[in-house]
């Protein structure tokens, strides 16, 4: 009996530890979100669940910028320095909100980085992907509607700055983006192989060959817990530490919620309810920082009387003035209206009568003398005058009698 249960408990074990090595990162809820981000921004509870907010943050911080991209098996894996970067940066969506800012929307399928990319032969840009980028194990991405990222959405820089490890100081200035992103051609290729989540993005020998750099493949190693990722190097190895936990399904308001939530005052607008975003106007930017001067670029008032360059609208022509005459006022001393009119020549040649051109075979010099009923006398080409009848063209054919 004994030696049965001694081997039904070494059973359990081995099973265990066979669990251990296939799920080698730790099972966990979406509490582990609630309890972890907390201390780093706010939980809102809206229309859409709840949503996080990050409170001590930069002017003009965005997702995906304050890191460094590390090449991996899993393709290009973003490296945050921001303790709540391992959730938010490999879980979930980002979203711009006119009110609440940058919102983080929590989802339970990890992967090395949320992003599209956009290149061209001087720059590579990226983008967080928006709450309708829905991941598929077999198509990879798709989108459930219609959507174009704002220019304030991306972050463009050299090639050959790619891989520094402080990205953030050669990000081009949002104010440079449309232009940048008029020239360069879009790709998101997220796909799954091996039960594996990969983001190649931007072809790394594309990257080295144009930015004259080596890209190395770097070991990533699970571990059980911490806030951020962090690269350790042995001799000519590189071996990045990340913390993944495994999510058990979505549960939520019924199970799970954050200790500390903040009831919405607006309802949250998720790009695409209203129609394809490309077909939108864009909203305000975010504050952008202009430059990089350490992490936070130092802020700049414009001026209200400058009209801002990036917009194009139209500029309505001049109202017609008209002055009207007001009561009591005398119509004798009205002010001239300023407007421009067509010029218009003077009266004076309208008025005079006509000239009439002289008669032929009519001396100008003396008073016209001819019988009363006549026909007016006409002047042929030898200088002879004669009546109107006479010499009527040959070619005329006379009627008959």
């Amino acid at each position: 009996m004994k030696r049965l249960l001694l081997i039904i408990a070494l059973s359990i074990t081995l099973v265990g530890v066979a669990s251990a090595k296939h799920h080698p990162f730790q099972s966990a809820s979406f509490g582990v979100f609630y309890s972890s981000l907390s201390p780093h921004g706010e939980w809102i509870d809206c229309n859409i669940g709840y949503v996080w907010r990050p409170l001590h943050i930069v002017r003009g911080w965005r997702p995906y910028l304050m890191g460094r991209w590390i090449w991996t098996s899993y393709g290009w894996y973003w490296a945050s320095d921001e303790p709540f970067g391992w959730a938010t940066f490999h879980y979930g969506r980002w979203h711009y909100d006119d009110y609440y800012g940058w919102i983080w929307i929590p989802d339970d399928m990890w992967g090395p980085a949320w992003v599209e990319w956009r290149y061209d032969n001087d720059y590579i840009g990226w983008a967080p992907l928006p709450p309708g980028a829905v991941f598929d194990l077999n198509i990879g991405i798709r989108f459930t509607h219609g959507w174009v990222s704002p220019h304030y959405y991306w972050n463009f820089v050299p090639y050959h700055r790619f891989t520094s490890e402080r990205v953030i100081e050669y990000v081009q200035p949002t104010d440079r983006n449309p232009r940048i992103f008029g020239n360069t051609r879009g790709l998101v290729n997220i796909r799954s192989t091996n039960d594996r989540i990969i983001n190649p993005g931007v072809d790394v020998r594309a990257i080295e060959q144009r930015g004259n750099v080596r890209i190395n493949t770097v070991e990533v190693v699970e571990r059980s817990r911490g806030d951020r990722d962090r690269l350790t190097r042995d001799g000519n190895n590189e071996r990045l530490e990340i913390y993944r936990p495994r999510l058990e399904g979505r549960m939520r308001e019924d199970v799970v919620r954050p200790a500390e939530v903040r009831r919405a005052d607006k309802p949250i607008m998720l790009d695409g309810m209203h129609g394809p975003r490309s077909g939108r106007r864009e909203s305000a930017r975010p504050n952008p920082p202009d430059r990089h001067d350490g992490i936070a670029p130092p802020e700049r008032r414009r001026d209200p009387t400058q009209r801002d360059p990036m917009r194009r609208d139209r500029v309505p022509p001049p109202e017609r003035r008209i002055d009207k005459p007001q009561p009591g006022m005398n119509r004798g001393v009205q002010r001239p209206d300023n407007t421009k009119e067509m010029r218009r020549p003077p009266v004076e040649r309208f008025n005079r009568e006509p000239m009439r051109a002289p008669e032929r075979g009519v001396d100008r010099h003396q008073p016209e003398q001819r019988r009363e009923g006549a026909r007016p006398a006409i002047e042929g080409r030898d200088g002879r005058t004669r009546d109107r009848g006479q010499g009527e063209s040959q070619t005329r054919q006379r009627r008959p009698q």
